[in-house]
């Protein structure tokens, strides 16, 4: 049996154990976009929820106090906000899809993320009060569907 290792990035990414997976959440985002199959949802527009979770190793940070030892959620909330005020994507799986590779892409320290895109008001006919949301959780380097 061997003895218990300290993980490093590229071992967590291929799926080896992880002694520490903490995490950063941004929790209750709303923006205005213009994303949607139907052609009203693209020329008004509507406002759309977002929630992001995003893991990775926090005990430099949390020892350190420095910025420069943990993934800025600053810069994620920047990115976030270009992406669901920008280019219009007709299903809300396709800007999850955008958001979590955007995510990933900023901080190779980035272990995993979930994203959450909630349609607050779908057009869905009569008097809706409830919303529609796409949840994708996604570790880097893992394979999908359509990478097999």
């Amino acid at each position: 049996m061997r003895p218990l290792e300290i993980s490093t990035l590229a071992n967590c990414r291929q799926g080896e154990y992880n002694p520490r997976m903490d995490e950063i959440s941004l929790r209750g985002l709303t923006f205005f976009g213009r994303h949607g199959v139907n052609p009203e949802e693209t020329s008004l527009g509507q406002r759309f929820g977002i929630d992001v979770t995003f893991w990775l190793d926090l005990a430099k940070a949390a020892a350190s106090d420095r910025i420069e030892d943990t993934v800025s959620y600053s810069a994620i909330f920047k990115l976030i906000r270009t992406e669901v005020e920008g280019v219009p994507s007709k299903l809300l799986e396709h800007l999850a899809g955008r958001l979590v590779d955007r995510i990933v892409a900023q901080d190779n320290r980035i272990l995993k993320v979930s994203v959450t895109v909630t349609k607050l008001n779908p057009p869905l006919g009569g008097s809706v009060t409830g919303n529609v949301s796409v949840t994708l959780l996604r570790e880097p380097g893992a394979k999908s569907e359509i990478d097999r």
